[in-house]
């Protein structure tokens, strides 16, 4: 770890892009389960524009690279504020960080809106920090699951008449994420270092709709996959096909050097679909939130005594 004060840099955009995905390649080499999200996460999250890809994003540096960040994310009626550090930083630049968090959390661009920030329930130092500055829990409850390369579920058969496809071998139909996710959401995806069509996957129904989707994402620095997003269409649940997906992608990312793979979970459906595909429970998650116009003095005492390991 650094021995001197690491120098705060900014950055935007695409910049800054790169930037929070090299920190958080590092932050997963440096411990396998610490943290809360991958590279993919923020990469996936520019699929849509957002008032926040022209906001500076805030970021720390050691000699190496980047160290820390706080990151804004726009979600349209609140704010997203994300610290990110590397493992068994010094208690100094961990209350550094913390502060400047909090700071940013009242920063005039986000016009007084509410702001979140999701925290592990093992995490005792962001509660303890972000009490103090008037976030409070709220019912916004997930969590994180993992599985080993090797116990990835089987590949079977579609149901007959479902075809599996890939944007890699099917580029030509508008993209499926487009109904959710807008008329950019192919396009900047494809802006983004960590995505590949080839795992872009949908399940198309006997008469030609998309009947399900899902996008796994490979990190060639970590050997991390990820999925995220994953969608049924409530006319075809119940047919397996979740399930199908789910172990079409698993073999796809194992194949393309995935040792690890990661899926959040944020409602009851999805947390039993991902145990049961065979994913196993790491951490529980909360969403602290600060309701529109509260602020807090930048004074307010932080401790870093029991941060995360």
């Amino acid at each position: 770890m650094p021995s001197a004060a690491p120098r705060r840099v900014t950055a935007s955009g695409l910049d800054a892009l790169q930037l929070v995905t090299e920190l958080l390649q590092r932050a997963r080499l440096a411990d396998s389960d610490a943290g809360l999200w991958e590279a993919a996460d923020f990469q996936w999250w520019w699929r849509t524009p957002r008032r926040s890809d022209a906001m500076e994003q805030w970021f720390w540096f050691d000699d190496r690279g980047p160290v820390a960040a706080v990151m804004l994310t726009d979600w349209v009626k609140l704010w997203g504020c994300d610290p990110i550090l590397l493992p068994r930083l010094g208690s100094d630049v961990v209350d550094l960080i913390w502060r400047a968090a909090i700071e940013r959390a009242a920063a005039p661009e986000l016009r007084g809106e509410p702001v979140e920030t999701m925290v592990r329930d093992d995490d005792d130092l962001a509660e303890r920090q972000l009490t103090p500055a008037g976030f409070r829990p709220t019912d916004d409850r997930g969590g994180m699951t993992w599985m080993a390369a090797e116990d990835r579920p089987s590949v079977d058969s579609l149901p007959s008449g479902f075809t599996l496809i890939d944007r890699a071998s099917d580029p030509a139909d508008r993209h499926w994420l487009t109904r959710r996710s807008g008329p950019d959401a192919e396009s900047r995806l494809r802006q983004v270092s960590l995505y590949d069509p080839s795992l872009d996957l949908a399940i198309r129904a006997p008469e030609g709709s998309i009947a399900g989707y899902a996008l796994f994402w490979i990190d060639p620095v970590t050997h991390v996959g990820l999925l995220e997003p994953m969608r049924v269409e409530e006319q075809w649940q119940r047919r397996g096909l979740a399930r199908s997906l789910i172990a079409h992608g698993l073999d796809r990312l194992a194949r393309k050097g995935a040792t690890r793979m990661k899926v959040c979970w944020g409602s009851p459906p999805g947390h039993a679909l991902y145990l049961g595909a065979g994913f196993r429970e790491s951490a529980t998650t909360t969403s602290y939130r600060r309701e529109a116009g509260r602020t807090t003095s930048p004074d307010v005492p932080l401790s870093s005594s029991g941060r995360r390991q």
